[in-house]
C-alpha cells in the first residue's frame, strides 16, 4: 500500500513537471511569435512610411513639373503690330497702345540701323517721320485721358547682320504696321481716331515703297 502511494506520487510529480515544461514552451513560443509579429508590424509600418514619403516626393516632383510646363506654355508677351494682329477683342485703349508701341519700335529700328551702318537712305529720312507718328499717337492718348505706356521698344528690336537685312526687317515691320491699321479701321472708332489711323497707315505704305525700292539694289 505504501509502495503504491509512493509510485502514484512519483507519477503525479512527473506529470506536473511535464505539464509545467509544456506550458513554459508554449509561453516561449507565444512570446517568440509575438515578438516576430511585432517586428513584422514595425517593418510594415516603416515600409508604408517610406512608400508614403516616396509618393509625396513623386507628387511634389509632378506638381513642380506641371508648374514648369504651365510656365513654359504661357503665351509670350506680344508687342506692337504683331500683338494687335493676334488680338481679336480690341478696345480703343488697346489699339492706342499697340499703335504707339509699333511706332516706337519702328523709330528704334531705324535709329539702330543708322547707328550700326551709318547714314543710310531711306532710314535717314523715315526716322524723323516715325518721331512724328509717335507725337500724333501721344495727342490721342492725352485727348482720351489714357496713360501712355513706357517705351519698351529696345527689348524688341531685330538685329541685322548688314544693311540688306536691316531693310528686310524694316519692310516686314511696315507690312505688319499697315495690316494693324487696316484692322483698326474695321472697328467702331471715333472719327478723329479713324483719321489718325488712316494717316499713319498711308505713311507706312510710303515707307514700305521706299524700303522695297532700296532692296531692288541687292
Amino acid at each position: 500500500m505504501n509502495s503504491k502511494k509512493k509510485l502514484y506520487g512519483s507519477a503525479t510529480l512527473l506529470s506536473l513537471l511535464l505539464l509545467a515544461g509544456c506550458t513554459a514552451n508554449d509561453d516561449t513560443e507565444t512570446n517568440d511569435s509575438s515578438a516576430v509579429g511585432s517586428s513584422e508590424m514595425v517593418e510594415s509600418r516603416s515600409e508604408a512610411a517610406s512608400s508614403s514619403e516616396q509618393d509625396e516626393s513623386m507628387m511634389e516632383d509632378s506638381e513642380e513639373g506641371d508648374k514648369e510646363e504651365d510656365d513654359s506654355n504661357e503665351a509670350p508677351y506680344i508687342y506692337g503690330a504683331v500683338g494687335a494682329l493676334a488680338d481679336n477683342d480690341l478696345t480703343m485703349e488697346e489699339m492706342f497702345t499697340y499703335a504707339i508701341q509699333d511706332e516706337q519700335l519702328a523709330n528704334g529700328e531705324y535709329t539702330y540701323v543708322l547707328e550700326t551702318f551709318g547714314d543710310q537712305a531711306p532710314f535717314n529720312n523715315i526716322v524723323s517721320a516715325e518721331a512724328q507718328h509717335i507725337s500724333e499717337m501721344t495727342v490721342l492718348f492725352e485727348k482720351y485721358n489714357l496713360a501712355i505706356p513706357a517705351d519698351e521698344s529696345a527689348d524688341h528690336l531685330k538685329q541685322a547682320a548688314d544693311i540688306k537685312e536691316g531693310l528686310e526687317n524694316c519692310a516686314t515691320g511696315e507690312v505688319d504696321n499697315i495690316a494693324m491699321y487696316n484692322k483698326f479701321l474695321e472697328q467702331d472708332i471715333p472719327d478723329d481716331v479713324r483719321a489718325t489711323f488712316t494717316a499713319l497707315r498711308n505713311a507706312s505704305e510710303g515707307h514700305l515703297d521706299a524700303f522695297n525700292k532700296s532692296l531692288e539694289k541687292y
